[in-house]
This record gives C-alpha cells, sequence and structure tokens, in this order.
C-alpha cells in the first residue's frame, strides 16, 4: 500500500494573501500551523477549501514560494471547479493542504548549466529552483525561457526579472520579448550558441510544449525533465489515477506504467515513453 513520504504533513492552512498575477491567475499564499523545512523544487501539494464547498477531489499544485518556515505560497489559474472554489477562499478562512508530495527537479552540480522552459503557470516550480541555484553560486549559470500566448500571461513575470539568473521572455503574438514560442526561443539562444547543449534543460507547462520539448531533446540529443501535469485523486499513489508508461530500457522499466504523484511529477525523458 502506498504512504505518505516522510515529510508530508496534512494540514489547514489559513489564508493570509490573494493578490492577482494576470487576468485569471492569482498567488495564494496559506500560513501552516508549525514551521517546514524547505522544499525541493518541483514538489507540490493537494489543495482543497476547508469550508467543504468545492469538490469532493483536491487539486494539485507546484510549490511556488516560501517566504518563510511557516508559509507557502501556490500560482493559481482559474479554470475549473476546483480551481474556481480556491478563489471564492476569503483571507483568513482555511484551505486543507497535504505536502510536500512527490519527487522534484534534479540538483545538479552548480558547475553545469541549467535551462529552465516554462509556459504559462508552468512557471510555478521554478522560482525556487533558480532562487535555490542562486544561493548556490550559479545564477550566471542558469537560464530561465518564460512564454506564453500574450504578455499578459506571463504570470508574476516581475519576480523571475528581478532574480540574478537570466530570464528570456516569449510570446506567441510578439507583444512581450522574443516573437514566438518559448522553444522556438530556446532554438535560436542554442543556435547561436548562448545556451550549451550539454545543460541540464527543465520544462514546466501545457502538455504540447512539453511534447515538443521531449521531441527536441531527442533530435538535439539534449538531457531533459519534464514535470507533469497530471490529473490526480490523491496525490500519494493510492487513486492510480496519474498513470505515466515508462521506457522499457528506463531507470523505471521494472514496472509498465510509473506514478505521477509517487515517481513524479518530475520525470527524466529518458524514463518513461513521452
Amino acid at each position: 500500500m502506498a504512504e505518505l513520504a516522510a515529510d508530508t504533513r496534512v494540514w489547514t492552512g489559513k489564508v493570509t494573501g490573494k493578490p492577482a498575477c494576470g487576468p485569471d491567475t492569482f498567488v495564494l499564499e496559506l500560513r501552516l500551523p508549525e514551521a517546514i523545512e524547505p522544499i525541493a523544487a518541483g514538489r507540490f501539494a493537494m489543495l482543497s477549501p476547508a469550508h467543504g464547498e468545492g469538490p469532493v477531489i483536491p487539486r494539485p499544485f507546484s510549490i511556488y514560494e516560501q517566504p518563510d518556515a511557516s508559509t507557502v505560497t501556490f500560482l493559481v489559474q482559474v479554470i475549473g471547479p476546483g480551481t474556481q472554489a480556491l478563489e471564492t477562499v476569503e483571507m483568513g478562512e482555511g484551505v486543507d493542504c497535504t505536502l510536500p508530495l512527490g519527487r522534484g527537479f534534479q540538483d545538479p552540480d552548480p558547475s553545469r548549466e541549467l535551462v529552465m522552459i516554462a509556459g504559462g503557470v508552468g512557471s510555478a516550480p521554478f522560482l525556487g529552483y533558480g532562487r535555490q541555484r542562486v544561493a548556490e553560486g550559479a545564477a550566471s549559470n542558469t537560464t530561465y525561457f518564460f512564454g506564453a500566448r500574450t504578455g499578459d500571461r506571463l504570470y508574476d513575470r516581475s519576480k523571475f526579472e528581478n532574480q540574478s539568473f537570466r530570464t528570456v521572455l516569449a510570446t506567441d503574438d510578439g507583444s512581450l520579448g522574443f516573437s514566438g514560442s518559448v522553444l522556438d526561443s530556446l532554438v535560436e539562444e542554442l543556435d547561436g550558441g548562448r545556451v550549451s547543449r550539454e545543460a541540464l534543460f527543465c520544462a514546466c507547462g501545457p502538455e504540447g510544449l512539453l511534447h515538443a520539448f521531449a521531441a527536441l531533446c531527442r533530435e538535439r540529443d539534449l538531457e531533459g525533465q519534464i514535470s507533469l501535469e497530471t490529473y490526480m485523486g490523491c496525490g500519494y499513489g493510492v487513486c492510480n489515477a496519474c498513470p505515466v508508461p515508462t521506457r522499457p530500457d528506463g531507470a523505471l522499466g521494472h514496472w509498465p506504467w510509473a506514478k505521477s504523484c509517487l515517481e513524479g511529477p518530475v520525470f527524466p525523458l529518458e524514463a518513461v515513453a513521452f
């Protein structure tokens, strides 16, 4: 039977902030009853309103920030019943949360270049990842590519631009930064020698972006990791709602399926059939 990770807790956090950061997105800030250890970039939480008026099944969200030892934030795009219910929670009210869950991004040696690629709210795990690299003295060896359809959907972009690692913006409509997709901007940087093909490449975002990213990594022989935005029911392996096919020759090939909530949500591309 699946078990929660040793550091996972089930709590009710109090809403202490809900600032908007785009036309359909806000940052949900929760104060937890106790202090927690720093959470590795890419791990996540299952959230649902404590008032019980939302869907029965909680929703998964990447950890966005940890402003202090008792506070965590989440980037919430309001697109369905679960996120609509979270939007209704008022300041001072509670949100039930199970965290931290899953496996996050690999932490490469600071001497190795790291390239982070995000689309829309796929940016959520990369603020903490980038700050971690800065703390390790690897800011000059870290590049963040952030893309969206339009400039107003480069959610909370000033937080990324104010970090000491390099940020490259891209919009499909050309309203801000590079004109084209975020992967087009990455290819331009690769071809121009401003990003090394020896870097570790990490991506999070819509499924279409991740499939295109996986194809690019295969074509260019790049080492890649993806964070899957997979539907989940429990977050810790009981419901079997988040299977991902594995590669027989990969690290997870002992079983034809991996659970995104346990073995992921971050996977090396060579481990999954994606």
